[in-house]
């Protein structure tokens, strides 16, 4: 059963995929998960592949790019290698990239703002 809390994280990968999509990005694949951690989006762009860490806040939290911690960045590493090696990506770049999806229930609004970790 999913929680409230994983409810909105499932809406705010959503709504990336969506601003992903306007952006021109296709998105390849979703919640892709091994031991060290998951990726939340995949998508591809120009030939390089982003791998995207999706952070879903209401306005006015902590809606910052710091949401990614040291150590979630160096799972993603890690992740992103098993990715690869099990899909033989094995041409373009790779880029890591962090997605806020920042709404605000008053205003009825949903904004975006993404930003390259590595």
């Amino acid at each position: 059963m999913s929680t409230g809390r994983q409810k909105l994280g499932e809406w705010g990968e959503d709504q990336a995929c969506l601003f992903l999509a306007r952006q021109g990005f296709r998105v390849i694949d979703r919640n892709f998960q091994t031991t060290q951690g998951e990726i939340d989006i995949v998508a591809v762009k120009g030939g390089d592949y982003y791998f995207v860490e999706v952070k879903t806040r209401a306005a006015g939290e902590l809606a910052t790019d710091l949401a990614v911690t040291t150590s979630k960045k160096y799972k993603l590493g890690k992740t992103i290698k098993r990715y690869c090696f099990e899909r033989n990506v094995t041409e373009g770049s790779f880029i890591l990239v962090s997605l806020m999806v920042i709404f605000d229930r008053n205003k009825h609004t949903v904004d975006f703002r993404l930003a390259v970790i590595f």
